[in-house]
């Protein structure tokens, strides 16, 4: 059985534009990226978005994979070959795209391997769907990691308030 991630007031921006953006303040800040560090730091935008403006801040939920929370078309479009960095992201403005800049800058100086292992603690959203929460429950690998885990999560140990 498959739990439907819970619906939070969004901004409901494409989640391929907002990782755009993302690879753009990579580039312009000579960060490196990948397919992997670009899914950690669109979840990291994701959760900081839920904590601070309450909303979210794309219109794609994360799921949990076994590397981590993963936005399954962000990931396709980038393992295909597609160039995320080229995708129109212009309509990305204001409050929104300084938090995705400021998070992109701040956990961008992190690896993708690091960001992984950071999204695997113990009692993170991925931690609790993954090993905590029964099959019969929506747990599991591939299943999506509820909004209200996201935003309790990133408000208690990364937005300061």
């Amino acid at each position: 059985m498959c739990v439907q991630a819970n619906e939070t007031p969004s901004m409901k921006y494409n989640s391929l534009k907002v990782a755009a953006l993302i690879a753009k303040i990579c580039k312009q800040n000579a960060l490196f990226y990948n397919n992997t560090k670009i899914q950690k730091l669109l979840y990291c935008c994701y959760g900081c978005a839920l904590a601070d403006l309450d909303g979210r801040i794309c219109d794609e939920y994360p799921r949990a994979w076994q590397h981590g929370p993963v936005f399954p078309r962000v990931f396709k479009h980038i393992s295909k070959g597609g160039e995320i960095i080229l995708i129109d992201h212009s309509e990305i403005t204001g409050q929104p795209a300084e938090l995705i800049e400021e998070v992109t800058k701040s956990f961008g100086i992190y690896t993708a391997t690091s960001l992984s292992e950071w999204t695997h603690s113990p009692n993170s959203p991925w931690d609790i769907v993954v090993n905590q929460t029964p099959a019969d429950e929506g747990g599991g690998l591939g299943n999506f990691i509820p909004d209200d885990m996201i935003k309790d999560y990133f408000g208690r140990h990364v937005v300061q308030k």
